[in-house]
């Protein structure tokens, strides 16, 4: 069943909020005065503009809403995308887009499932678990407050540690470049990662990390002000480089390091450790 319906209310659904949505955003596409299309059942949508999704258990094709919100608090419903919208998740939704550019917003609890193939998507992590992968390019992964585990493949993707929670990045089989940020903005979030064959970077911050390099050129780097955390890295070798910024290190002026039973262990000035696991001897 569909329906077009004017929004005469303007309370925003927890999910939205919950999912790192803006109320200006609620506003525009379902609050006081906009008008959305609904639907309980399983079916094709096709109508443009905004969808509200009010059944459980049902199965949605999505080919024209650009922004469809998933209110059943059961959720579990299944979205299919042939055409580029958002979708604000309930929980344990499963959302699968084979080439449509998808903004994935994870559900406020249970465990939201993707697979997008799409380039330039977007996923954004809740408090519920999301896990899923992603093929397309210049893609965005950012962990959300419950746990996220994301494996991506896409050339230039961006993956971000969650605020908290565990995030889990597996680009093991990336052949392109990737960059992992870890808590830049000063979360406390743990990030577990595996690098491909591609050229990445990998950008400290707080929180704990461990990272496993891959057979690329990779670059980790470190920016004062944005790090401070802890950093384990799996697989240092020749090939790879380090980068500071805003430390002032120079030839005569290097951080410190001591060589533990660990491997060395390097110190920053803000307080930053790295562990280079297995690493015998100092990096400089």
């Amino acid at each position: 069943m569909s329906d077009s319906v004017t929004q005469s209310g303007g309370t925003q659904p927890a999910n939205y909020s919950a999912a790192g949505g803006t109320n200006s955003i609620f506003q525009a596409n379902f609050g006081p005065g906009t008008t959305y299309s609904t639907t309980t059942d399983s079916g094709v949508s096709t109508m443009p503009g905004a969808l509200v999704v009010y059944g459980t258990g049902t199965t949605q094709t999505i080919s024209g809403p650009s922004i469809v919100n998933d209110s059943n608090p059961l959720g579990s419903n299944a979205f299919t995308i042939t055409s580029p919208t958002t979708i604000i998740a309930a929980p344990s939704d499963t959302i699968t887009a084979a080439t449509a550019a998808t903004t994935v917003y994870g559900g406020w609890d249970g465990i939201t499932q993707f697979s997008l193939g799409g380039d330039n998507s977007s996923i954004t992590g809740g408090p519920g678990a999301i896990t899923g992968i992603s093929t397309g390019a210049n893609t965005t992964l950012i962990g959300g407050s419950g746990n996220s585990i994301f494996t991506v493949t896409g050339a230039n993707s961006l993956a971000v540690a969650g605020p908290s929670g565990i995030t889990g990045i597996d680009a093991s089989t990336a052949t392109a470049p990737i960059t992992i940020a870890t808590n830049p903005n000063g979360n406390s979030g743990t990030l577990v990662a595996k690098l491909g064959s591609g050229a990445d970077s990998v950008i400290g911050g707080s929180g704990a990390s461990t990272v496993t390099a891959g057979s690329g050129k990779d670059v980790f780097g470190f920016v004062n002000g944005h790090a401070g955390g802890t950093e384990v890295i799996i697989g240092f070798n020749s090939s790879d480089n380090l980068a500071f910024g805003g430390y002032g290190y120079s030839a005569n002026n290097l951080p410190t390091e001591t060589v533990t039973s660990a491997g060395d262990v390097m110190t920053l000035t803000d307080g930053t450790q790295i562990l280079f696991a297995g690493v015998d001897h100092k990096i400089f």
